[in-house]
């Protein structure tokens, strides 16, 4: 195999990563498309398309990074529990704190004054996704 130069190895590099982009947006397209044509079921269950291909519907929040930081500096303490370290709000926890707050409404720290109004500002989403199950065979040599 005759040796590449450097400039050679950069433009196929560069037409690589164009292709790669290019089904990367192809994927996207047809994944919209099939995630339009199909409905959630009622049971919350992913939804198997054959044998090694699921839909599953996951929950994200999310909130801007510059309200992220107002409330951050209005109320550490929350924050530290609602959000990860990027900002990203933790759904688990704010489950969590949202039963507190049904459960013992009387026993809420100080902290948690701002629970309702920061809740306000983080955008809670279902998205569905596409996962491909490999069935992985042990193979004994």
């Amino acid at each position: 195999m005759k040796k590449k130069s450097i400039e050679e190895l950069v433009d196929d590099i560069l037409k690589i990563k164009e292709v790669e982009k290019e089904l990367k947006e192809k994927r996207q397209q047809l994944e919209q498309m099939l995630f339009e044509s199909v409905k959630k079921p009622e049971d919350g269950k992913p939804l198997w398309i054959g044998d090694d291909v699921k839909i599953v519907w996951r929950t994200n929040a999310k909130i801007s990074q510059k309200q992220a930081k107002i409330w951050f500096d209005r109320n550490l303490e929350l924050c530290k529990r609602i959000f990860s370290m990027s900002f990203k709000p933790k759904i688990s926890e704010i489950s969590k704190l949202e039963r507190t707050v049904v459960s013992e409404p009387e026993k809420l720290p100080e902290w948690m004054k701002d629970f309702d109004e920061i809740k306000k500002d983080i955008e809670i989403e279902e998205k569905p996704a596409l996962e491909v199950v490999k069935n992985e065979e042990e193979v004994e040599e």
